[in-house]
């Protein structure tokens, strides 16, 4: 037997690993009390210290085969309670040493939510971290899958390590990591899989197809030339068809910084470092339209169906879903790398699509994109804790094995009989996700449970009789 601090614990166990199976390797990294994370966010106050965890997973890879991911897990270090998972999308980062999993800037985010009581995992993405091969920059539907298998390799994480989680989710993420949060929400929207508390996507670039094209296309002055090669790169390796060489889109004073990053010669910041000089020598201001031939744009801006134009609206992620759930896209109307009309213009058509509770907060109209940072999040620690719910759990020893009991028929039609129970006991039927279909206290030693409204498949039942429990595997038919 084994002291467990849930009812639950081992119901979540056999579930994940029915479920996923995504959980590779964890390695225990780091760690930070209350009072450390007290001290480093200055104006905020946590409930519980942190302990963080490097973890591998399987995932697809833009050909959907199997490939090998990472990211951070971080785990409160109070382990009688149950807590609400949150996804913490990361920004853009230059090397594999700025991702979540190496403890990189945007890890203390993370960090920071875990905090406050969140079971939280931040993906590192495709080509980032362990990952090989190039990184798919603000490619939505990269973002969303490995966001997904993380999701189920901290389910997996947290069942083995007998930490115990609701089936809350929360997600959001800053800059690139609220286009991410963004994409992932609207994956789960869109098939089921797992529903969504609430979300608070960061100063992202929603709009790519819209508000950050026309940034570029207009001509305008624009600090961060290194992104916008960032996506033409990430783009041509996901489609291969943005440009039929680097020659033909960019001018011959880029095309070779063009060239080394493109096959990871280059960082990201070293190449912006180089090209707001280029642009600033040769054009006299940083505008990075300059970089592009004139007959590239002039197909671009001619063609609304170029697969430059139709890539770009691929990769947007206000559209082609409806927002149920309580979603708040946090921005700074001084943001000089991305607009803030990307969260005014993807709310408004989020709120046109049916979207329930969307708005746009401004967090801080003065703020730049680095103070945005430090405004935004404590928004969002704020706005989730509207809907998060932690739990006081009572001791029980699992037993290992079959029950005692009498369970039958299994598999099962419509209904389902438990037989033989002691009196006080407690019976608890949970999906693979962890939600509860159906709770029961038997009465006369037996109980009947309905399944006919269940959908066929797999279900989890937890017997929990004289301080004891015994979970047991239902199918339905």
């Amino acid at each position: 037997m084994k002291k467990l601090f849930t009812l639950s614990i081992s119901l979540l166990f056999l579930s994940q690993i029915l479920f996923s199976q995504a959980l590779l390797t964890s390695e225990l990294i780091g760690s930070r009390t209350k009072g450390e994370l007290d001290a480093q966010f200055f104006g905020q106050t946590f409930l519980n210290g942190v302990k963080l965890y490097r973890v591998t997973y399987e995932t697809q890879d833009l050909d959907s085969n199997t490939t090998i991911a990472s990211g951070l897990v971080c785990i409160p270090d109070v382990l009688t309670k149950r807590y609400p998972l949150l996804c913490y999308e990361h920004g853009t980062a230059g090397t594999d040493s700025d991702v979540p999993s190496n403890l990189g800037f945007d890890a203390d985010f993370a960090i920071a939510f875990s905090g406050k009581g969140y079971v939280a995992f931040a993906p590192d993405y495709l080509g980032m971290g362990v990952n090989p091969g190039i990184h798919p920059y603000v490619h939505a539907a990269s973002e969303a899958w490995v966001s997904l298998d993380l999701l189920k390799a901290t389910r997996e994480f947290s069942a083995e390590n007998d930490v115990a989680i609701n089936d809350q989710l929360f997600i959001t993420g800053y800059s690139q990591g609220g286009h991410s949060a963004m994409a992932f929400h609207r994956l789960l929207a869109q098939t089921g899989e797992f529903e969504v508390t609430a979300a608070a996507p960061m100063s992202g670039p929603y709009s790519i197809g819209e508000v950050m094209r026309d940034l570029i296309f207009s001509g305008q002055a624009y600090s961060k030339p290194g992104y916008l090669i960032n996506t033409i790169v990430s783009y041509q390796y996901v489609y291969g068809d943005m440009y039929a060489s680097i020659q033909e889109a960019f001018k011959p004073p880029y095309q070779n910084l063009v060239a080394q990053f493109s096959s990871d010669q280059l960082s990201l910041a070293d190449m912006d470092a180089q090209l707001i000089n280029l642009l600033n020598a040769n054009e006299g201001a940083v505008i990075p339209i300059k970089m592009l031939n004139d007959d590239y744009v002039a197909a671009i801006m001619g063609n609304p169906n170029h697969p430059v134009n139709l890539h770009l609206k691929e990769n947007n992620t206000y559209d082609n879903w409806v927002d149920l759930v309580p979603t708040r896209l946090y921005y700074c109307q001084a943001d000089e790398q991305v607009p803030f009309e990307n969260s005014t213009f993807a709310a408004a058509e989020m709120q046109a699509a049916g979207a329930v509770d969307v708005q746009a907060i401004n967090s801080f109209a003065q703020g730049t994109h680095a103070l945005c940072a430090l405004f935004a999040p404590a928004q969002a620690i704020t706005f989730f804790g509207n809907y998060q719910v932690i739990e006081d759990l009572t001791a029980v020893s699992q037993v290992k094995g079959a029950s005692p009991y009498t369970i039958s028929p299994n598999p099962a039609n419509d209904f389902l009989w438990v037989k033989n129970l002691p009196a006080s006991s407690r019976l608890l039927l949970t999906d693979l996700s962890g939600k509860t279909r159906f709770s029961q206290n038997p009465e006369n030693g037996e109980a009947q449970l309905d399944l006919s409204g269940l959908q066929s498949g797999i279900y989890l039942l937890q017997i929990v009789a004289n301080g004891q429990a015994w979970t047991e595997k239902v199918v339905k038919n």
